[in-house]
């Protein structure tokens, strides 16, 4: 993949040099050193370490932070298997125990949607879990608190299996990038199969016989998601240099720009979630414990995720694992076109993710803003998930474009004109 070579120096609005060759050095150091931890799985000691080690970067940057703690879920595919042992319980009473099959499979439905597109955890609870945290850090801004921006980005990384291999990966994102609606969500099927074991058991309590063969297609959906993510649940982490490594160190790159020249009367506040890979639960655990602040102030999000592969991106929407749709704020997506037009950018959005990020979670909480990733133009991030994301897989140049349009579009959330006064 590309190694890192000439870049040129980026020009502030104050007429600063900032995003130059040495923050560019800082920002692939960052993402190697956190590469370099093996894994950064959800709530395990790695994470932690990870944290600590953010922590000093901060620091060495003239930056005091905090960590906020909160109880976290090592493993999401565990959590979906769980739902799936549940409703399958139900699906093979159909013929013996219609009742069963109805009330297990509202259980599951309604726990799914619970967890996955509200962060209420229901039976998720039941999985083993452990301390997480995040690291949050604050920029006060010159004079009274106007607004406030929350730049987001995930330092946890995820478990891999079978379901995110490449040659299963590469077919699958293109389709789920064309299909409609709830549709797109990966878990469509299992999501359907729940809500077919609802209807299935109301009509088996009245008439048995018209059922008797439709279950089995039920379990058949539950028999093979359920070894994918029982798979899942239990693989190994990932190294995570693009999920999401860079996100974070491009987050800590923008923190330094902003370090040096803030906006007045704006508050930056870098949150580094941490075990978003189990359900967004570090930024849900945010946005619940400073719910009265953000009430307060007006506040606006930027989050970054996986940067690297194709090209920078940014979403209009985004799906939870149920399949719930979450879109973002009209204003907000045409101020990402217009920031991507003045870059000469192509096709850089708005696009729909199947699958959730942090912006999910701001989005659900009333929260506006925008999210940056990078992907191909079929939808598909190579090294998804997988033993071989790593940094001499991705592209540092593709990475730092993120990094400076990302810039361009924080300094455009914080409410600054083209010509970079207050507006």
């Amino acid at each position: 993949m590309d190694q890192p070579g000439p870049v040129s120096s980026y020009i502030n609005v104050a007429g600063r040099r900032t995003l130059d060759q040495a923050a560019r050095q800082r920002f692939e150091r960052r993402v190697r050193e956190l590469e370099a931890f093996g894994h950064r799985g959800s709530a395990t000691a790695n994470e932690a370490r990870a944290g600590d080690y953010l922590q000093r970067e901060l620091e060495a940057i003239g930056l005091p932070s905090e960590r906020e703690p909160f109880r976290g879920c090592r493993s999401v595919g565990l959590r979906v298997f769980l739902h799936l042992v549940v409703a399958g319980v139900g699906a093979a009473l159909l013929w013996t125990f219609p009742l069963a099959t109805l009330l297990l499979g509202l259980i599951a439905l309604g726990s799914f949607f619970l967890e996955e597109a509200r962060g209420i955890p229901t039976l998720g609870r039941l999985v083993p879990g452990g301390p997480s945290s995040n690291v949050v850090a604050r920029i006060a801004p010159r004079g009274d608190v106007q607004a406030r921006l929350v730049l987001v980005a995930h330092y946890d990384t995820q478990r891999t299996g079978l379901m995110w291999r490449e040659e299963i990966v590469r077919h699958v994102a293109p389709l789920l990038s064309r299909m409609p609606g709830m549709l797109k969500s990966p878990l469509f099927a299992v999501v359907f199969a729940m809500g077919a074991q609802v209807a299935l058991g109301a009509a088996a309590l009245v008439w048995p016989e018209a059922v008797r063969h439709a279950g089995f297609g039920v379990l058949v959906v539950y028999g093979v998601a359920g070894g994918l993510t029982l798979d899942w649940g239990l693989g190994r982490f990932v190294p995570g240099a693009s999920d999401n490594g860079t996100g974070t160190a491009a987050a800590i790159a923008l923190t330094e720009d902003w370090l040096g020249d803030p906006v007045d009367g704006v508050e930056l506040t870098l949150l580094l979630t941490g075990c978003e890979e189990a359900g967004l639960q570090g930024a849900t655990a945010w946005l619940r414990a400073h719910q009265g602040e953000l009430k307060r102030v007006p506040t606006r999000f930027l989050n970054l995720d996986s940067l690297g592969y194709g090209r920078p991106r940014f979403l209009g929407g985004e799906h939870s694992l149920f399949g719930s749709p979450a879109r973002y704020p009209s204003e907000v997506v045409r101020l990402c076109a217009e920031v991507a037009s003045q870059r000469e950018m192509t096709d850089a959005g708005p696009k729909v993710l199947p699958v959730p990020t942090d912006g999910l979670a701001f989005l659900a909480c009333g929260v506006e803003g925008a999210s940056v990733l990078c992907f191909d133009d079929h939808g598909h991030m190579p090294n998804y998930h997988q033993l071989t994301d790593t940094s001499d897989n991705l592209s540092f140049d593709i990475a730092w474009e993120a990094v400076s349009f990302s810039r361009d579009l924080l300094r455009r959330l914080a409410g600054l004109n083209e010509d970079g006064q207050e507006g």
